[in-house]
């Protein structure tokens, strides 16, 4: 136990600059690399490093974690009986280990779930066509793809870009080479994205009949059914939202930087795509599964484990704890259905 306590009081300096960092200003602890064999140097300190920060914050009770929480939501983390949703979404960071996590948080890996989930034609239906998929990513042909598509990390949640022709090569080389040096979310314990094994995956850009990017449609899911259903669009540098229930009322769901909708849209398609999203959901206490409706067609977005990492605010605090009730209830549901 010494042993133990005086590594961790080595590391306590170092991992508490690395840990407000990472969170503040959004940079992620990352090694410069030049070559496919230094990527891999790169990713195998990094998850031992984020392993053993992981073993501190465990063996202290997460006091970075509560910190944060506590700042962001006004009341404290309670991991051993949480109550509400943002709480649940901790809860599962640093509890839940379902080994369908990381491949599902992997956004190449996620393709073949969906085909064995669904079948292969309707998979194949549902996922958006790749262009190209690198594991360094200086061998993409961006000035042979000649159209616009979405240049995405497939290990990290918010790393993408959208591309257009006239991109200069240099910059999204650059962009690739940062996004593979670099670890995610595990300064705030999001387990599942830890040892995805990194790469770059140039995907299609969909777009609707009058050339306007398709509207994103988030799907909240509780124990196999949806509960909250998210709207997003952007407007040149501007992101609007809207948050409905499964009556499609509006709710104040967790807004965070995103403008309020004016008005609420129609969700084309809108039984098939609650039937597909609490069909992905099946395997998971809580998850939100992301979808595109364009025309007659859906399309498969992603699936994510730890919605704003359990640290947007709700704009209206009782729903946080009524989704976090639900979750609560249908854990007492399959106790009891397993006693």
């Amino acid at each position: 136990m010494l042993e133990i306590h005086l590594r961790f009081s080595a590391l306590s300096f170092f991992e508490d600059s690395i840990l407000r960092i990472n969170y503040k200003i959004g940079i992620h602890f990352s090694i410069p690399t030049y070559s496919q064999d230094s990527l891999a140097i790169s990713f195998t300190i990094q998850t031992y490093r984020d392993r053993l920060i992981n073993l501190k914050q465990q063996a202290t009770g997460y006091p970075f974690l509560k910190t944060t929480f506590l700042k962001k939501h006004g009341y404290p983390l309670n991991l051993d009986q949480p109550r509400t949703f943002c709480e649940w979404v901790n809860f599962k960071k640093v509890r839940d280990r379902n080994p369908l996590i990381p491949i599902t948080s992997d956004k190449f890996q996620v393709r073949q779930y969906i085909r064995q989930k669904l079948g292969r034609q309707y998979g194949d239906e549902l996922l958006i066509p790749l262009l190209h998929v690198s594991k360094s990513g200086t061998d993409i042909p961006f000035d042979k793809l000649g159209q616009e598509f979405f240049l995405k990390a497939n290990h990290c949640s918010g790393a993408n870009l959208h591309v257009k022709p006239g991109a200069d090569p240099r910059f999204l080389k650059s962009t690739c080479e940062k996004w593979l040096n670099s670890s995610y979310g595990q300064s705030l314990h999001e387990w599942g994205y830890r040892d995805i094994p990194r790469k770059i995956i140039c995907e299609k850009v969909l777009r609707d009949g009058q050339g306007r990017l398709p509207l994103d449609f988030k799907f909240y899911c509780i124990h196999g059914q949806v509960e909250m259903i998210g709207i997003f669009y952007k407007s040149g540098k501007q992101s609007f939202a809207c948050y409905l229930d499964p009556l499609l009322r509006e709710v104040g769901g967790p807004m965070g930087d995103d403008i309020p909708m004016p008005e609420i849209p129609k969700i084309p398609n809108l039984d098939r795509l609650l039937h597909l999203a609490e069909t992905l959901s099946e395997e998971f206490e809580l998850v939100r599964i992301d979808l595109y409706s364009v025309e007659d067609k859906i399309h498969f977005g992603e699936i994510t484990h730890y919605p704003g990492s359990g640290l947007d605010r709700f704009e209206c605090q009782a729903l946080d704890f009524n989704l976090g009730k639900k979750i609560s209830e249908g854990r007492l549901l399959l106790q009891k259905a397993g006693a």
